[in-house]
């Protein structure tokens, strides 16, 4: 599986696992509710970090404690989403 470090609304840390053309699946440390728009930074920190918006379509509590989370991404550029396919497209 494919992981990424992910900085959400710019207060919480998540690890995006998954990606396509119009979703975003990440793991964090707290459930955002349908809906709810979100501010990601994917690989924050590094000279190619990328910021996405995107609006939560719901989360589920995981064993461990932290949220599973999918978010409609919106507003995406052709180069961001070629990147996120890119890296977390099956090697």
């Amino acid at each position: 599986m494919t992981e990424a470090p992910l900085r959400i609304d710019n207060e919480h840390d998540g690890v995006a696992t998954g990606c396509d053309a119009t979703i975003i699946v990440f793991l964090a440390p707290k459930a955002f509710p349908p809906g709810q728009p979100l501010t990601l930074a994917l690989w924050p920190g590094h000279e190619r970090a990328l910021s996405l918006a995107a609006r939560s379509i719901g989360s589920k509590r995981l064993p461990d404690q932290r949220f599973e989370v999918r978010a409609r991404l919106v507003n995406l550029s052709r180069d961001a989403r070629l990147r996120l396919l890119d890296a977390f497209s099956p090697a």
